[in-house]
């Protein structure tokens, strides 16, 4: 946003109103201001004021004592972008759910819970400004050209939409970001630097270094087409993971004639969605406690994207439930999960003065065979997971040990909370640490 001071003749040469280059921000009042697309849709883009009841269309608004203007964006950036060219009232927030839903189903061939998800991604584009954090989307399947599809057919109805393809660290650095673009990506291979900016972005208020002293913000959703599933875990918890075959996605006569009616059926009434309902996003009064402490955020924003329609809110929730299933899954097989409930065990059976660490690697080999796991920790590398988990060891003659006492106790009850393990559900009798994190769970 950019603020300059133009004369205004009604009120003499010396006053001043004041001129601000806008793509799209919600004013202190409740106005709000939108990109549309220009009259023939390839023209420069204008702006749309909503006051709340009306909206006035314009390459520049008035509003108070200032006067937006639209920004000077280049032209290819123009067309490949998206505007919706008008608002327009989309019904019922449960009627227009079920229209994007079946939208991905008639082109993609997607199932049901894919297609809601999808919908449920691209509401939360429009609203992403006022979530806490912003949703991320993961397509992966080994066919390229049908994900690119997908993405094709998000480009249609998502905020801002940018399609891009291998993206690097310093081109993701140098998009403009007074745009607020719902970044939609192909990239087949996220190397470490990516996967790092990627989820940094994801936060709200977490700006990188830019050129010259700069600041660069580049919070905003993003989809992102990979080759194989281990994407979703790279960006870490909380993203939202569609996995796609040929059976499933088939190549759709999405050309672009299909492609712009859809887009100008779509947008004006997505535009609609946001105008009137994000002053009404909030904390959603959805339970979300059953979920992993990885997917619960997630959870909680995509409730918050449907303020008009609570039970439309809990039906979006129980989309995740499958992927929070397969988090579970994962988890159990994770080495940290393993060795903190034998130590949960341990402390709570107190049979002994301490466990040596040799033996605790055989309880988790143990415990992660049964599981399905078929890699084997040495007592050494359980004693650098120890390390890093904080959890202290001791020496004596015979080897190397972890001493039940009470710091150790109040380590491992403390792992069970920032790591959401079942047995956390659980209180035995007479322990105080026990206690203690039953009150921290019910708060």
């Amino acid at each position: 946003m950019e603020s300059k001071a133009k004369t205004n003749p009604k009120n003499g040469l010396n006053a001043k109103r004041s001129c601000i280059i806008s793509a799209g921000e919600i004013l202190t009042d409740g106005a709000m201001i939108e990109l549309v697309s220009g009259s023939s849709g390839l023209d420069k883009p204008r702006l749309l004021l909503w006051n709340g009841r009306n909206a006035t269309v314009g390459t520049r608004v008035q509003h108070g004592a200032h006067t937006y203007e639209v920004p000077d964006l280049a032209p290819s950036l123009c067309r490949a972008t998206r505007l919706p060219p008008h608002c327009t009232d989309y019904g019922s927030a449960h009627d227009f759910f079920v229209a994007v839903t079946d939208l991905f189903n008639l082109h993609l061939n997607l199932p049901k819970w894919a297609s809601s998800l999808l919908a449920c991604f691209s509401i939360g584009t429009w609203l992403a400004d006022r979530l806490p954090s912003v949703p991320t989307l993961v397509i992966s399947g080994p066919d390229e050209e049908l994900g690119v599809d997908a993405l094709r057919l998000l480009s249609c109805i998502c905020r801002h939409p940018l399609m891009l393809a291998e993206v690097t660290p310093g081109g993701f650095r140098s998009l403009p970001t007074q745009m607020s673009f719902t970044l939609l990506l192909d990239q087949q291979e996220l190397k470490p630097n990516m996967q790092r900016l990627l989820r940094a972005s994801k936060y709200r208020g977490l700006h990188l270094p830019g050129n010259r002293g700069s600041l660069v913000d580049l919070y905003g959703p993003k989809a992102i087409l990979c080759g194989n599933d281990a994407a979703a875990d790279t960006l870490g918890g909380g993203v939202i993971h569609i996995s796609v075959t040929p059976s499933q996605l088939q190549s759709s006569a999405l050309d672009e004639q299909i492609l712009v009616e859809i887009a100008n059926k779509f947008q004006p009434r997505f535009l609609m969605y946001r105008l009137k309902n994000s002053e009404k996003v909030r904390e959603a009064r959805v339970d979300v406690s059953g979920f992993t402490f990885a997917t619960r955020q997630l959870a909680r924003t995509l409730a918050m994207c449907f303020p008009e329609d609570s039970e439309l809110a809990r039906e979006a929730v129980q989309l995740l439930r499958p992927q929070d299933q397969e988090v579970r899954a994962q988890r159990s097989r994770d080495v940290n999960c393993a060795i903190i409930e034998i130590l949960w065990a341990d402390v709570h059976g107190r049979k002994q003065r301490g466990v040596k660490v040799d033996e605790l690697a055989k309880d988790v080999n143990a415990l992660l065979r049964s599981r399905g796991e078929i890699f084997e920790y040495s007592a050494e590398e359980i004693g650098w997971k120890l390390k890093s988990l904080n959890i202290q060891r001791h020496s004596d003659r015979s080897g190397r040990q972890v001493l039940l006492e009470r710091e150790t106790s109040q380590n491992v009850h403390r792992l069970v909370r920032a790591f959401d393990l079942p047995c956390s559900q659980r209180a035995e009798a007479n322990c105080p640490d026990c206690n203690q994190t039953k009150t921290a769970l019910a708060k």
